[in-house]
């Protein structure tokens, strides 16, 4: 059993309780020696004023004097422990200021510092000069973590706190918390978006270099939202969320970037929170509707369909899947979404050609208690064989690998799920998701699949990935087969299915059946 090791600022805090205790014992002492003291002054006094009787004075033992004068030799003593002690007292109080100040592992201000600089900096230029406040935030460090262990996220954050003080002169950087930073820099006159951009850039750059993680060098990257003050606001508070609001559109913009706050990111805010409400009632009022896109082998035959929602929208028309599903996503509704496409498959599933078919599931939602129970049930409703499903896990970049989503991932395969990793080739840590996450098929993203023959790298890539699915008796799918040229490299480079509009683009359940015919009826088991 691994020995607890209290932390510095907890051995420190203790030392000052009992620093203090020791004060009150010692106060009290100090006080019954200052008391015993006094007596020798009072006796001699007393002696020379004549304002005792002798009588009474020769009571008063001898051995009373000496008693007064061990006292206050006492009493220097005492003295002098309590200022040692007030001496280290102080030096203890100032080493966790410190620590409350400053973060122990970037060396970077704490929150609560990093904020009160920042609102001192505003008002100092509230009417003169401005302040420039960029907020960053690590891209994809969780999986980071997940892919090369803590010690090599402490190693990142180290890394990047010193690229920030590097890449922006004589600014104030803060860890914000977690994986979050935040710079301020403030200047007499108005700062220029083209010295920040320039500072930005600067940092980007320094993390695409990248750090040794495990004797291998790993490129970075970072978002960034950018508030100016005063043209933004002038207020602490409202600069911060003004930030986060730019820190969010360079996330949606794909992130490695910055963003200057704009007002119309409040317009957009807006119009998220309308889309929200939107999608809310279109799945109450089942408004959605599904398409399909086959997934073929290389004869063109028909091994699988991809089921994709669609949404036309009665008032603002067609709605693209890459506008509502995001907010799907931050609103948490994606589960209630993937419950509604998954009902609409098993109800079309009858009209359906006999292939397996793929409902896209987010990685989020793989981390609710409910979602096995939840597609379980829908399952049991329509009577449908979960052997008929394919959960393709969107944004497999997200994906965990410890071993409680592991085994989440088996309860599910054991269930009869198959599991398929969607737009694979994104983020950091997916040859360590071949190693430990089961699963039956993986997608490569088109990205890749378009680039084969153009980019060695790529090439290396693509032909790693169909060694290790062949070494494990599992099938890859090429997407983004948009001509017959894509699909001729990617079977060349040992991809077996493929998916694309040069095949078929994703059509309604009635063309299918045209084209492929349908399930044929059979009991179910």
């Amino acid at each position: 059993m691994p020995v607890h090791r209290p932390t510095p600022e907890l051995h420190n805090s203790a030392q000052v309780f009992c620093y203090l205790e020791g004060f009150r014992k010692e106060r009290r002492l100090l006080l019954g020696l200052f008391f015993i003291a006094a007596l020798a002054p009072a006796y001699f006094a007393a002696d020379f004023s004549n304002l005792m009787p002798s009588t009474l004075l020769r009571l008063v033992p001898a051995i009373g004097v000496a008693l007064a004068a061990a006292s206050v030799l006492a009493v220097i003593e005492l003295y002098r422990s309590m200022a040692r002690k007030l001496i280290k007292l102080h030096g203890t109080y100032s080493m966790i200021d410190r620590q409350n100040r400053i973060d122990p592992l970037t060396g970077a201000l704490s929150r609560s510092c990093f904020l009160d600089a920042y609102e001192e900096a505003l008002a100092r230029h509230r009417k003169r000069g401005s302040v420039a406040l960029v907020v960053i935030d690590i891209d994809h460090f969780k999986q980071l973590n997940d892919g090369f262990g803590h010690p090599a996220g402490d190693q990142v954050l180290e890394f990047c706190a010193r690229a920030a003080k590097d890449a922006f002169h004589q600014a104030t950087v803060g860890r914000l918390g977690g994986d979050e930073f935040a710079v301020f820099f403030s200047h007499e006159e108005e700062i220029s978006e083209a010295y920040i951009e320039q500072a930005c850039e600067t940092l980007l750059a320094t993390l695409r270099d990248g750090v040794y993680l495990n004797s291998r060098r790993q490129p970075l990257s970072a978002s960034m939202g950018i508030a100016v003050s005063p043209r933004d606001d002038t207020n602490m508070r409202v600069l911060m969320s003004h930030a986060d609001m730019a820190l969010y559109q360079t996330k949606r913009n794909g992130r490695a970037g910055w963003s200057f706050f704009r007002k119309d990111i409040l317009g957009d805010m807006r119009h998220e929170r309308f889309v929200e409400r939107e999608l809310r009632a279109a799945i109450l009022m089942q408004q959605l509707s599904v398409v399909y896109q086959p997934i073929v082998d290389g004869d063109g035959q028909l091994n699988s369909l991809e089921a994709l929602v669609r949404w036309d929208n009665p008032v603002r028309g067609t709605i693209s899947p890459a506008e509502f599903i995001p907010v799907a996503e931050k609103s948490n509704m994606i589960h209630d979404l993937g419950v509604f496409v998954l009902s609409r498959v098993c109800r079309d599933l009858p009209e359906l050609p006999d292939v397996p078919v793929n409902v896209n599931v987010s990685a989020r939602q793989l981390r609710l208690a409910e979602f096995k129970r939840d597609y379980l049930d829908v399952l049991e409703k329509h009577g449908v064989e979960a052997r008929n499903i394919i959960l393709e896990i969107t944004e497999s970049s997200l994906l965990e690998t410890s071993e409680k989503f592991v085994k989440r991932i088996d309860d599910l395969r054991a269930a009869g799920f198959r599991i398929a990793l969607d737009d694979f080739g994104l983020g950091y840590s997916e040859f360590n998701q071949l190693r430990t996450l089961p699963f039956d098929i993986i997608k490569i993203d088109k990205s890749f699949i378009q680039n084969i023959g153009l980019d060695r790298v790529t090439d290396v890539f693509v032909s790693a990935v169909v060694q290790i699915a062949d070494h494990l008796d599992r099938s890859v799918v090429a997407e983004g087969i948009e001509s017959e040229a894509d699909g001729v490299r990617a079977a060349v480079a040992g991809c077996r299915l493929f998916q694309g509009y040069h095949y078929k683009r994703p059509v309604s359940r009635e063309e299918l059946a045209l084209t492929y015919g349908r399930r044929p009826i059979r009991a179910v088991a």
